[in-house]
């Protein structure tokens, strides 16, 4: 692609659209129209809008292909029904408001971070990044609605893009409040699931499973997978988890999986992977920035995860995308 003034302002300005479209979901922009069209007046008044600037907000939605418009009011498009209306099975509001809040603040200064290399979001130490994190209840909830974002939408293709027919049970390693166990669990109702985190997201997982049928299929069981056993079963996931660690502690969490699975079990690995040659992958070099940002961690190569595979023992599959943005990595015990 070949790159313009116009297309460098456009990405200057780029804030622009991420800015309207958190201020839309913290709005409740799309809960206000998710039954049909409103008319402008009543959208504009619902949501406490001032007359002077109402219309070029909805308008730019409209623009952004958020929103749609005609005759009747404003009405939502099918992304938006899809993904930015709560309660949609792939709603993903809650990590917009994660970036929104935590995130957006933590690259206003990303010149002096390039040259300091100072942690500018929670100051949490690199090696344990947690703490911070669950240090409320209210911070937990926070971070764990942010994750379940990037799980509703993962959920469907570890599901179908991995062989799970011969599988009866496996455990999410770093799992949250246990979305992405949910999602696998309910797309195979043979399987039984685990999620295996911190202590603090328990109330979480109850309250989330309570919403669910899947009964005792899936539960929770509390730890850290750097000193606690690991949960018994065939297949571990570690998705979004190897990021927030430095290498020597990746290999240790890789190592500990390859230990406790039995012969033949399965260690499934999915981040925002950079490609080898690290010219191809802008969201995953921006994604390993985040992560300097808030933990000092990074993200990884294709090659670096297949190679954390091999030396733990793991015989390695070819790497799976499961969508434009996300690598599966899938490392299997002998037999």
């Amino acid at each position: 692609m070949t790159l313009t003034a116009a297309s460098l302002i456009k990405t200057a300005t780029g804030f622009y659209e991420a800015q309207a479209l958190y201020a839309a979901v913290e709005l409740g922009v799309f809960s206000k129209v998710a039954a049909g069209p409103v008319p402008f007046e009543r959208l504009r008044d619902d949501l406490g809008l001032h007359q002077n600037v109402a219309g070029d907000f909805l308008d730019a939605l409209v623009a952004m292909r958020l929103l749609t418009r005609d005759a009747s009011g404003y009405g939502p498009t099918a992304a938006a029904s899809a993904y930015l209306t709560p309660g949609a099975p792939e709603y993903i509001g809650g990590f917009l408001a994660l970036n929104q809040r935590r995130l957006y603040p933590a690259w206003g200064d990303l010149t002096s971070f390039l040259k300091t290399a100072a942690n500018l979001a929670h100051g949490a130490k690199v090696d344990d990044p947690m703490p911070a994190l669950y240090a409320t209840p209210q911070r937990t909830r926070s971070f764990a609605e942010g994750m379940d974002g990037y799980a509703t939408l993962l959920g469907r293709p570890i599901s179908e893009k991995f062989d799970w027919s011969s599988v009866k049970s496996f455990a999410d390693l770093g799992g949250c409040r246990g979305m992405l166990t949910t999602r696998i669990a309910a797309a195979h109702p043979h399987l039984e699931g685990v999620t295996f985190d911190l202590a603090p997201l328990n109330p979480l997982f109850d309250e989330l499973v309570a919403s669910t049928d899947l009964g005792t299929r899936v539960r929770f069981q509390a730890g850290s997978f750097f000193t606690d056993p690991l949960p018994e079963t065939e297949v571990y996931v570690i998705g979004h988890v190897l990021h927030d660690w430095v290498e020597s502690q990746r290999r240790q969490i890789i190592q500990r999986a390859y230990d406790h699975l039995p012969a033949g079990g399965a260690l499934l690995i999915y981040d925002s992977m950079i490609d080898d040659q690290r010219e191809e992958s802008a969201f995953g070099l921006l994604m390993s920035l985040n992560m300097a940002l808030l933990s000092g961690s990074s993200e990884y190569t294709i090659a670096q995860g297949e190679g954390w595979l091999r030396e733990a023992g793991f015989q390695v599959d070819s790497p799976v995308a499961l969508n434009e943005l996300t690598t599966l990595l899938i490392g299997r015990k002998p037999l």
